[in-house]
């Protein structure tokens, strides 16, 4: 009869080697695909956020141009009596009639539309808190998707005369960190919507 012995080695720390050098490539990748969500998530959330204010925006467009309207009939029929006043106390003087006429056009013509008004002092600053408060009901507010950081770097408000689309262009810098590694990323999203006129 044959005795045959074996004699089994010790093994213990092989799988920790193994565990050791596997895991932090692991869990790099795993905050890498972390990260790519994250950043998809801010971009949908500003793509909406920017949608939704410029489709407002273009829904509403059309009170400016009824106030628009009304201050330019009323602001027009004002100069007119004022120049027709002044027609009468030079009389028949075709010199100073043309002159008056010219006068009453260039005013009329410098009179900003109500949409000019806007998108000049109203509109950067109404549309900027729009989206903000719009990203933020969607992504909530932490340092990666820093709802204040958002910043409108284009938009344009509908006028009677002229470009009758609203358009807002905004843009937000995230900050993206994962071990060893530190990058600041520019989103940017656009937004363009025919306003409503109305009828």
């Amino acid at each position: 009869m044959l005795n045959i012995s074996f004699k089994l080695r010790k093994e213990d720390g092989s799988i920790t080697v193994e565990a050791s050098l596997l895991i932090p490539i692991l869990l790099t990748f795993l905050l890498f695909l972390m990260s790519l969500v994250k950043i998809s998530i801010a971009e949908m959330a500003l793509q909406e956020s920017v949608s939704e204010t410029a489709q407002t925006v273009a829904h509403y467009s059309f009170l400016s141009l009824v106030i628009e309207g009304q201050i330019m009939s009323s602001t027009e029929g004002f100069i007119d009596d004022l120049t027709d006043d002044q027609k009468d106390r030079f009389g028949n003087n075709e010199i100073a009639n043309q002159l008056l006429d010219k006068v009453s056009d260039g005013v009329k013509g410098e009179i900003p539309a109500a949409g000019e008004l806007i998108d000049t002092h109203l509109a950067e600053g109404a549309f900027e808190d729009a989206v903000r408060n719009k990203y933020e009901d969607k992504v909530g507010t932490s340092d990666f998707f820093s709802p204040g950081g958002i910043e409108i770097i284009d938009h344009n408000f509908p006028q009677s005369q002229g470009d009758s689309d609203v358009r807002i262009e905004a843009e937000n810098e995230l900050r993206l960190v994962l071990p060893f590694f530190e990058k600041e990323i520019n989103i940017k999203k656009k937004a363009v919507e025919r306003a409503w006129a109305g009828g």
